[in-house]
């Protein structure tokens, strides 16, 4: 770990739970891409229930995956900040 991770780390500890997520839904992309390989063809009205529910929970890990996006860039943009000497802490 680089002194500038261990820094990133104390300010944003939430970061290490948010890149676990991040990983963790990607590997569900991948599981359920393997269960059911069709997936990321349009969707049809013979699709099983359990593939359309895979499909929205794709759709809603894509959403997640952006907002956790959104989230990391809004901590490096605080982050990136210089420290205000007028804080007294």
């Amino acid at each position: 770990m680089t002194p500038q991770q261990f820094r990133r780390l104390l300010a944003a500890p939430e970061i290490v739970v948010v890149n676990l997520l991040h990983s963790a839904l990607s590997a569900l992309r991948l599981a359920l891409l393997a269960e059911h390989p069709l997936l990321d063809d349009p969707l049809s009205e013979n699709d099983p229930p359990v593939q359309r529910r895979a499909r929205a929970v794709l759709r809603s890990a894509r959403h997640l995956r952006r907002a956790l996006r959104h989230y990391r860039r809004a901590v490096d943009e605080v982050l990136s900040q210089p420290d205000d000497p007028n804080l007294p802490f």
